[in-house]
């Protein structure tokens, strides 16, 4: 059972957890209110948001600093999605994906029916043995090597002490895994050609997205996060960045995102020696795009970071680490299924003095703005 108790707990977790930490947002606590300054956007063609990314980027503020690494993808259309989920996903090619992930044939078993909000899943070794896996119906899996890259996967502490936005410059280090030297571009490289092969079993292309380097007993692993990508944007959950669909007191969320419904969603992929990928996971993110509206004009990038600039407090003093404009899923309807996304400027912020990781959203068509702590 300590498996399954391991995995569960993993993954709903995942979705019912919250962020702690305090804004720095100014706010009325007692009311529960925020206070924004008044919104004076500039609107551009969405043809033209990307040649005025310089302008950004050299423009002073306030509050925060832009690092010298960070690049941002140009943008070319933009569209508010809508996704369903792929119904049978799974269950329809599982067979084939676990055979493929642990390199020859396995018996899979029969379906488990779980608990109503879980369904039907399948799972193996759930009590201690190797290679584990758990899956549920529509995408959702985890799937464990060996014990050594469980270790990395699932630690009991924070072990990451490093990380990279695969948009940014980075250096192209190399870290003593279990048995090899790999550079941060060799575990890409692995991640890519693992990718895919995932497209032969119904899996979208999926890119990179933010590489983390994690440290255990001198030792080191590439936890290597994937998105998949609509027009070159990100889809991404709303509230990717803490663990929890539900955010804490400290954070705020405005707009459509005053309201969250739906799992955090990406693909993670584990790289801890010259095996290549011990471990993968997918949070229920297998898409199909369902409707999808053009938009013309979005909030420029400058005006974007001003205002968010000018509503945070002013003993504040952040380092912008990523910027990307992403579309964010942010409610399922479980009555049809779909699952509603808009997109957002997408801003990570570091404080240096509290060592904690921060996310603003500002939605690119209406203006709207959340932010919360990691």
């Amino acid at each position: 059972m300590r498996k399954l108790l391991f995995i569960i707990l993993a993954v709903c977790l995942a979705l019912t957890s919250c962020a702690k930490g305090k804004s720095p947002i100014e706010r009325n606590e007692k009311e529960k209110n925020v206070s924004f300054t008044d919104a004076d956007f500039d609107y551009n063609t969405v043809d033209k948001v990307s040649e005025m990314y310089p302008e950004a980027l050299n423009a002073e503020y306030k509050h925060f600093s832009i690092r010298s690494d960070v690049q941002i993808d140009k943008i070319k259309s933009v569209k508010v999605l809508s996704f369903k989920q792929s119904n049978g996903f799974l269950f329809d090619i599982e067979q084939g994906l676990i055979d493929y992930l642990n390199g020859g044939k396995i018996d899979i078993g029969e379906k488990i029916e779980g608990v109503e909000e879980m369904g039907a899943y399948h799972q193996m070794n759930a009590d201690g043995n190797y290679p584990y896996f758990i899956d549920f119906d529509g995408g959702s899996i985890v799937w464990i090597k060996n014990g050594y890259s469980e270790s990395f996967f699932l630690p009991n502490d924070n072990i990451t002490i490093e990380r990279y936005f695969f948009s940014n410059s980075f250096d192209d280090k190399k870290y003593q895994l279990k048995d090899c030297e790999m550079s941060i571009n060799e575990a890409i490289a692995i991640s890519r050609d693992f990718a895919s092969a995932l497209k032969e079993y119904g899996y979208p292309e999926l890119s990179p997205y933010e590489i983390r380097i994690d440290k255990q007993n001198g030792t080191y692993a590439f936890e290597i996060n994937m998105v998949q990508k609509n027009n070159n944007i990100p889809l991404r959950a709303a509230n990717c960045g803490f663990a929890g669909r539900t955010s804490s007191s400290k954070d705020i969320f405005t707009g459509k995102l005053k309201e969250i419904n739906s799992n955090p969603c990406g693909y993670t992929v584990l790289i801890c020696s010259s095996d290549g990928v011990e471990c993968f996971r997918n949070n229920e993110n297998v898409f199909e795009v369902y409707e999808q509206e053009e938009v013309n004009e979005i909030i420029t990038l400058r005006s974007a970071l001003e205002y968010i600039d000018d509503n945070l407090s002013e003993n504040s003093n952040y380092e912008v680490e990523y910027i990307g404009l992403e579309n964010k899923i942010f409610w399922n309807d479980p009555a049809t299924n779909l699952y509603y996304s808009t997109p957002m400027w997408t801003i990570s912020l570091y404080n240096p003095t509290e060592e904690k990781y921060y996310y603003a959203l500002l939605d690119c068509i209406s203006g709207d703005f959340s932010f919360y702590g990691q």
